[in-house]
């Protein structure tokens, strides 16, 4: 059995955004295979304020750092005068540091201590940034290692790291958890007859309207409830706005934790991420952290979903959707053939191979 090590993350943790799931996702692998954790987390985040999580930090966690969401379009974030407190960095004792999307952090003060930190062990970037980023910071550092989730990436900006080695290490998934439709209603105090839940999570819920006419069509022939999960600002105004104008929206004000998203996922029948196209290029947090539920994702056919071919039921417009949810909702074999493509893709790259992937890559640092 391999040594346990000491790992240090910085990322924002327990809250509502992409960053924050991969890091816990990696994070929780880390744990379950017999390693030290210490989450170097943000304290906030500009220019929005974070969304955090219904769930509270665990002991492993040090708030010291304060998020710029769009720390990868400005040259320098030294003026934005971000919190940022050095002494978990250099107190705390661990093997290798992680660092989840560098350009959101307060890069000008993290590079002040980056020669320290790079003596002590590997310092390795995990880049979520989906364009080139221009924070002159990033091109200051060099790192151990820095990944990119896949060749889009690397053919975007790859070449302009600066770090020993360049690796494509792909978006982890959460592993495949499966559950009872009817357990997980009565827990939450939802319909639990031939009544159809399709689950609205991780996106704009305003991104919902140009759906919304077909959603109701299929409404008024079945017992539907569109279910969406919102909480805190935007989102939940925009959630509310659609529930005043359809009778078949429900809202729950929540931000769920994993264990309880995942009740919420078992409960339905399908799960909608109505996203438009991405100006950058993306990958789908939500898909990778909701395929192993094992319920059918329904989403439109753009950059954000391009990983996920064959994985995903994918429509190019919202007739088209209506035409796939109703064959869904029906029980076509479609969505047995779409979860068996699901489960192969999360074995090929679960999170604990995508943790364990990592660290070797620390090791060959």
């Amino acid at each position: 059995m391999a040594p346990s090590l000491r790992i240090a993350l910085m990322s924002p943790w327990n809250d509502c955004c992409g960053v924050a799931i991969h890091a816990r996702l990696i994070g929780y692998a880390w744990l379950s295979l017999g390693h030290r954790l210490l989450v170097l987390a943000s304290t906030d985040e500009r220019p929005r304020g974070r969304v955090p999580l219904d769930t509270p930090d665990e002991p492993f966690v040090h708030r010291c750092w304060e998020m710029y969401r769009y720390g990868d379009r400005i040259e320098d974030d030294e003026p934005l005068g971000l919190f940022f407190d050095p002494r978990p960095f250099l107190e705390e004792d661990f093997d290798v540091l992680f660092v989840e999307k560098p350009c959101s952090t307060p890069l000008s003060q993290l590079a002040k201590i980056f020669k320290h930190l790079r003596a002590r062990g590997p310092v390795i970037a995990i880049m979520h940034e989906g364009i080139v980023p221009e924070n002159k910071r990033l091109y200051e550092l060099e790192w151990d290692v820095a990944t990119v989730f896949d060749e889009r990436y690397m053919a975007l900006y790859g070449h302009l790291l600066r770090a020993r080695r360049v690796e494509v290490v792909p978006y982890p998934f959460h592993p495949v958890r499966e559950g009872d439709k009817r357990a997980a209603r009565e827990a939450l105090g939802l319909p639990c007859d031939d009544h159809a839940i399709v689950l609205a999570f991780g996106l704009r819920a305003s991104h919902l309207w140009p759906v919304m006419p077909v959603l109701s069509g299929l409404a008024s022939e079945m017992d539907l409830t569109l279910l969406i999960l919102a909480k805190g600002g935007e989102a939940l105004s925009a959630s509310e706005a659609l529930r005043a104008r359809y009778d078949f929206v429900e809202v729950r004000h929540e931000a769920p934790p994993p264990e309880r998203l995942y009740t919420y996922l078992h409960a339905s029948d399908a799960i909608l991420l109505h996203r438009r196209p991405a100006p950058y290029v993306p990958v789908s947090s939500t898909v990778n952290l909701c395929l192993g539920a094992m319920r059918p994702i329904l989403c439109p056919d753009n950059n954000f979903f391009v990983p996920y071919d064959g994985a995903v039921i994918k429509y190019r417009d919202p007739c088209e959707l209506g035409e796939k949810l109703a064959a869904v909702l029906s029980g076509d074999e479609l969505v047995e053939e779409t979860l068996a493509r699901a489960r192969e893709l999360i074995e090929r790259w679960s999170a604990e191979k995508v943790a364990k992937k990592l660290l070797e890559l620390a090791e060959l640092a």
